[in-house]
């Protein structure tokens, strides 16, 4: 018998993050949360919910089983940015029975439908800032830091519960170790180098939240243009740099200054989930210790490029767009077998275009899908 039951509870909600592990977690492209990464967002305090809406979480269970999860999400910031009144889904997960899927479904769009909202569009997990997509091409790839993972029989429940494709996006893998800077944007470098009232540094992790402030405002006005954007609040911000605080490397975190001004920013990541794959079968009350023992002892060999943008007014400043592209390759190739380039929305072609310049190959697909509320 198939029951949906809602999420009240801390209980509930540790219940909720395991379900994921429950299904996939003999998958060898499976990689388990960091404890608590998926809980925290469900709490009534979270930054989500002080800064942007509500998030009702269910739980599947088939005969007391666990056999699939989804939230139904407000985000206030999204609709008043747009003046609409979507709703989102994420954080789903299922077994590969379309009666689970289309159950979750259900109560997804009943609770948004209570809400006030005439559309879902998802999976967010819970927001365009976050993990979000169903990942519909590259299901044998372990995912990097911040992207999702999902097996292959996941688009066709989705498409079987009525939506359709809202947005796609590309993640690009670049073989940093089998690869030099092309030789053309070294060219323009150089002559941007000579330039007086240029300067690219890392970032100074004694005056953090100063720096952050500089990566929050060059971080909204260039995902302005992206579709389906909300800006992101310097709250978040705060809460995810001290996250991580324990495994990013300043040095991987660049800031463009032109005349004095901010200009643009670059942050890698290591890819905390070599580490996090490495403790799927240490018992859960135990892994974070062993994750923090590891990161002691291990070297990540790969990252993932997150953040690449020049702040709109110097987007035509000739020269500092390549050099802030050919620093943070360089720096990454000295640190990194290989990094991830992603999430590459399908109408960011400029992207698209610099990562293949430096060598990178299109691996992965994610998709939002969307459905009208009857």
């Amino acid at each position: 018998m198939l029951r949906i039951d809602p999420c009240r509870s801390a209980k509930d909600f540790r219940a909720f993050e395991d379900v994921a592990e429950d299904l996939h977690g003999g998958n060898p492209a499976f990689i388990p949360p960091f404890p608590g990464a998926v809980a925290k967002f469900l709490k009534a305090d979270s930054a989500f919910h002080r800064r942007h809406g509500t998030i009702r979480a269910f739980i599947a269970r088939r005969n007391g089983r666990a056999v699939g999860r989804i939230a139904a999400i407000t985000n206030r910031t999204h609709n008043a940015r747009y003046a609409d009144r979507t709703g989102f889904f994420g954080f789903f997960e299922c077994e590969e029975n379309p009666e689970t899927a289309a159950a979750l479904s259900d109560a997804a769009m009943n609770a948004l439908r209570e809400a006030g909202h005439d559309r879902v569009r998802g999976p967010y997990n819970p927001s365009i800032n976050d993990e979000c997509g169903l990942l519909v091409e590259g299901h044998d790839i372990p995912p990097f830091i911040g992207l999702t993972w999902n097996p292959a029989y996941y688009e066709a429940l989705v498409i079987a519960a009525g939506f359709v494709k809202a947005c796609e996006s590309y993640g690009y893998h670049l073989p940093l170790a089998k690869l030099e800077p092309p030789a053309r944007l070294a060219k323009i470098v150089e002559r941007t180098r000579r330039r007086a009232g240029v300067i690219l540094r890392p970032i100074h992790l004694d005056r953090l939240e100063k720096e952050l402030e500089i990566v929050h405002e060059i971080y909204n006005s260039t995902l302005e243009r992206n579709w389906g954007s909300t800006p992101i609040s310097m709250d978040e911000l705060l809460e995810t740099a001290g996250e991580m605080k324990v495994f990013a490397d300043p040095q991987m975190i660049l800031i463009a200054e032109m005349n004095g001004e901010n200009a643009g920013v670059a942050l890698s990541l290591p890819n905390i989930n070599e580490i996090l794959a490495a403790v799927c079968r240490t018992p859960r009350w135990i892994r974070p210790l062993h994750i923090l023992w590891l990161l002691k002892i291990r070297r990540i060999r790969t990252a993932r490029q997150v953040v690449y943008g020049i702040s709109p007014r110097y987007r035509d400043k000739g020269g500092l767009h390549a050099w802030l592209l050919f620093e943070q390759f360089v720096k990454a190739k000295e640190r990194f077998d290989y990094a991830e380039l992603g999430w590459i929305e399908e109408t960011n072609t400029e992207i698209a275009e610099n990562s293949i310049m430096l060598g990178a190959i299109q691996h992965k697909t994610w998709r939002l899908y969307e459905k009208t509320i009857a």
